[in-house]
């Protein structure tokens, strides 16, 4: 199967573990998300703090690294318009060039999933959460190799600004 179908597939089954909901974790811990028995790679950590301010902190984390915010989608903005209602969420797109078009030198694919992406969300719980897919992942989904320096360092930072906004 090409690379480009496992990252379109890849994304559907993102969007389906959403929609069957992600399991709820402790504050502050990080484990996968699953649907179907199917290990996603997602992480999501639930947050100290509410909604909003988790939203807020997390962009400040990302902006204080030097790193560009290129999109904020307010899904439950969208379902409104829709006459629907969805709890808060709200998708940012963020990344740095320095970092991430090396990736897209070594294989022009991780276009497709970059700048990352960070989901800020309320579960049925009022709990904000903050959800991922850990660069590592998404670098093995495309068998990008040689790369390991730039990815942790791209993971460290990345573990920090959801610790931030998460505290």
């Amino acid at each position: 199967m090409p690379t480009v179908s496992r990252s379109i597939i890849a994304a559907a089954s993102v969007v389906v573990a959403f929609l069957v909901g992600v399991p709820d974790t402790t504050a502050g811990a990080q484990q996968p998300s699953h649907a179907g028995g199917t290990a996603l790679g997602i992480v999501t950590t639930v947050s100290a703090a509410p909604f909003d301010s988790t939203l807020a902190r997390l962009e400040r984390a990302i902006t204080s690294r030097g790193i560009t915010i290129a999109a904020r989608v307010d899904h439950a903005a969208a379902a409104t318009r829709a006459n629907l209602t969805l709890r808060p969420t709200t998708l940012v797109i963020a990344g740095n060039p320095a970092a991430g078009t090396p990736l897209m030198i070594a294989d022009q694919t991780m276009g497709v999933e970059l700048p990352l992406r960070f989901l800020v969300w309320q579960g049925e719980d009022g709990r904000a959460r903050v959800s991922y897919d850990p660069i590592k992942s998404i670098a093995a989904r495309h068998k990008l190799s040689g790369r390991d320096e730039v990815l942790s360092r791209m993971t460290g930072a990345i573990e920090a600004i959801v610790a931030e906004a998460t505290k």
